[in-house]
């Protein structure tokens, strides 16, 4: 399920910007793929962590991905990412240029809503 398309209210120099960086290319397919943490995505992009993390913040700050919480068989938890783009399209067409958008909806994460269902007890 997508969430609505959005044209001209993102900013196509960042958009551009961002699908230039081979590493942003490959987060985005990894994480729409499965969830990921960041050490994951390093190890699969053969890039240091810190990189990641850079990109994964430029990533977020444009909405094109969104973190998660995952649980670990050992109690604990990690961040994982997902991909929230679904379609980025650019139309030239008699003497315009237009782009559009589309993003996944933000699902709700399954650790913060068990949290918050265990807050209600």
């Amino acid at each position: 399920m997508t969430g609505p398309t959005v044209t001209d209210e993102s900013d196509l120099e960042t958009l551009t910007s961002l699908f230039d960086d081979r590493h942003v290319r490959a987060i985005l397919a990894a994480t729409s793929a499965e969830p990921h943490s960041a050490r994951e995505l390093s190890e699969q992009c053969d890039v240091s962590v810190s990189t990641i993390y850079r990109r994964l913040e430029r990533l977020a700050d444009a909405e094109l991905v969104h973190e998660r919480t995952r649980p670990r068989r050992d109690g604990h938890h990690e961040t994982v990412y997902v991909a929230a783009l679904d379609r980025f399209e650019l139309t030239v067409r008699d003497g315009e240029l237009d782009w559009t958008v589309e993003h996944h909806e933000d699902g709700t994460d399954v650790a913060d809503e068990l949290t918050r269902l265990w807050g209600k007890f």
